[in-house]
C-alpha cells in the first residue's frame, strides 16, 4: 500500500506526465512563426538547431513551462507508441 508521500508523488507524476501536448496544427504554427519573424527573431528546431528546417511541431510541457520547437526529422524521431527510448 502506497503511504501518502507517495501517492501525493505519484498523482504529481501523472498530472506531470498528462499536461504535455504536441501542437503540430499548421495554421498555428504559422501564425507563431510570424510572430517570432515580425520581432526579427525565427523559430529554430531544439534538437538540431538546423535553421533552414521547417518547424513542424512544437513539444508544450505545460507543469514546467517550457516548450520545445521541431522540426520536421527530428519530430519523426520521437516514437509515438510504445515506451520511449532513452
Amino acid at each position: 500500500m502506497l503511504s501518502e508521500v507517495s501517492r501525493g508523488e505519484a498523482d504529481r507524476d501523472l498530472r506531470d506526465l498528462s499536461e504535455v501536448e504536441l501542437m503540430t496544427d499548421r495554421a498555428a504554427l504559422e501564425n507563431l512563426s510570424a510572430v517570432f519573424r515580425a520581432q526579427g527573431t525565427i523559430m529554430v528546431c531544439h534538437v538540431c538547431d538546423e535553421v533552414n528546417e521547417l518547424i513542424a511541431g512544437i513539444i508544450v510541457l505545460r507543469a514546467s513551462e517550457e516548450a520545445w520547437v521541431l522540426c520536421g526529422p527530428c519530430l519523426r524521431k520521437i516514437p509515438m507508441q510504445g515506451p520511449l527510448a532513452s
